[in-house]
C-alpha cells in the first residue's frame, strides 16, 4: 500500500469520466463516477435492449450490455480511453464487471468460448491493440471461457462504420467479414464481444457471416456500452 502511495503521487492516476485525481483505492474511476455508472439490468425472463436488435437471427440465444452509451454524457470517455486514448485496460476492468452481474443470472450457461469482433489488420497495427480481445479477456477472467482468435477475419478495404449514417451502417457492413477457420466453431455456442453496439450492422453482419459458414453454431452477444 506504502508504495502504491508513492506510485500514485509520482503517477497520479485520474478519473476517466471527471477527471479527478484518483485515490489510491480507486480504479479507473471515482466512487461518485462508479456509483452513477449507467449500468444496463439483464433479466433472463425478459428480452434486454440488445435482444430487440439481434434477436432477429434465429442463432442468436441471448446479448446483453454493461452500461449504456450516450454521445452527450462524460460517459463516453471510458469508451474514448478504451479505443482511441489508448487504455486497452479499461476495457477489460469493465467487462469483468459486466460478466461478474450477468454470472448468477445465467448469461454464460452453455457457452463454450469467447469470439471478440475483430479488426482490420491495418486498424489494429495503427491503434496497437483490439480493444475487443481486452473485452474478451475480461470476461474469460470472470467465466474461465477460453478466447479464439483467427477464425474470422475483417475485410480491409471499407469506410469506417462510425463516419456514416443509420441505414449507410447497414449497406456497409455487408460482407465485413469472413470466416477463416470454421473448425473451433462448429457445433459450439459462442460469445461474440465488441465495445459498442449502436445500430447493430456491425454485430448482425459478423453473425450472418459466421451462421452462413457454420450453420450448427449458435451465438450470444455482449457488448461493453449499448447506444440507444
Amino acid at each position: 500500500m506504502f508504495w502504491k502511495r508513492v506510485l500514485d503521487f509520482v503517477l497520479p492516476r485520474y478519473c476517466k469520466v471527471c477527471g479527478r485525481r484518483l485515490d489510491t483505492a480507486e480504479i479507473h474511476l471515482c466512487v461518485a463516477c462508479y456509483l452513477s455508472m449507467p449500468f444496463m439490468d439483464y433479466k433472463p425472463d425478459g428480452i434486454s435492449p440488445a435482444e430487440r436488435i439481434l434477436l432477429t437471427n434465429s442463432k442468436v440465444v441471448r446479448a446483453s450490455s454493461v452500461i449504456h452509451y450516450d454521445r452527450e454524457s462524460d460517459y463516453r470517455h471510458i469508451l474514448f480511453h478504451l479505443k482511441y486514448w489508448n487504455h486497452p485496460e479499461v476495457g477489460s476492468w469493465l467487462a469483468r464487471i459486466g460478466a461478474e452481474k450477468l454470472m448468477p443470472k445465467g448469461f454464460f450457461q452453455g457457452v463454450d468460448c469467447i469470439v471478440p469482433l475483430p479488426l482490420t489488420r491495418s486498424k489494429e497495427k495503427q491503434r496497437g491493440y483490439n480493444q475487443c480481445m481486452y473485452i474478451a479477456q475480461g470476461i474469460s477472467q470472470v467465466t474461465g471461457l477460453p478466447v479464439v482468435t483467427g477464425s474470422v477475419i475483417r475485410d480491409e478495404d471499407r469506410t469506417r462504420q462510425a463516419t456514416l449514417g443509420k441505414f449507410q451502417r447497414w449497406g456497409n457492413a455487408q460482407g465485413l467479414f469472413k470466416v477463416s477457420d470454421c473448425e473451433p466453431l462448429r457445433g459450439r455456442h459462442i460469445l461474440v464481444v465488441d465495445d459498442v453496439m449502436t445500430t447493430g450492422a456491425t454485430l448482425c453482419s459478423l453473425i450472418d457471416t459466421i451462421v452462413l459458414a457454420v450453420p450448427d453454431v449458435r451465438i450470444s452477444v455482449f457488448t461493453l456500452a449499448l447506444a440507444l
